[in-house]
This record gives structure tokens, C-alpha cells and sequence, in this order.
């Protein structure tokens, strides 16, 4: 398999993530069972570990500087990685 063809893979298993939680996420807004509530509960906890582990790189510690950093810090620096993440994911080849 080509570089290119791997990156593809990855980029459509997030894709297919993202949209399962989407979709249960769509699901649990009109349900009115509780105990239907409490299965896509359950089913949208198990996409979300599904898709924290799709999309982080193997190995991934949280970087020595951000342990002893304030909590508003760390959540800055979170979202930071995540929108860098996310621009680079949603990059097309025509626009580098």
C-alpha cells in the first residue's frame, strides 16, 4: 500500500468515526426510552474511545510541559492541537 493510499485509509476510518457519533449522537437527542438512552449512551462512549484511539498517533504522552500547567492552559493548548489537527486533516492536495 502507497503512502497516499494509507493516508486515505486513515483519513476515511476518522471519517466513518466521526459520522458513527454523529449518528448516535442524532439517535440519543429523540429518544424517549430510558433504557434505548442508556444503549446509545453506551454505544456512543465506545465510538468516542473508537475514535480517540483512531486518531491519536501510537505512543502519545501528554508532553512534560502541559502536567504542571494550569487547567485553563491546557485546555488552551488542547484546542490549539485539535484545530492544527483538524486543518491539516481537512487540507486539500490543491491547497497546501
Amino acid at each position: 500500500m502507497l503512502s497516499g493510499d494509507r493516508e486515505t485509509a486513515t483519513r476515511l476510518r476518522l471519517a466513518a468515526a466521526v459520522a458513527e457519533i454523529e449518528g448516535l449522537h442524532a439517535a440519543l437527542l429523540h429518544a424517549t426510552d430510558p433504557a434505548r438512552r442508556i444503549r446509545l449512551l453506551t454505544r456512543l462512549s465506545e465510538a468516542g474511545h473508537r475514535l480517540g484511539e483512531l486518531a491519536s498517533p501510537t505512543g502519545a504522552a501528554v508532553p512534560p510541559q502541559s502536567r504542571r500547567a494550569p487547567a485553563r492552559q491546557r485546555r488552551r493548548a488542547a484546542i490549539l492541537r485539535g484545530a492544527r489537527w483538524l486543518t491539516r486533516l481537512t487540507r486539500s492536495p490543491d491547497h497546501p
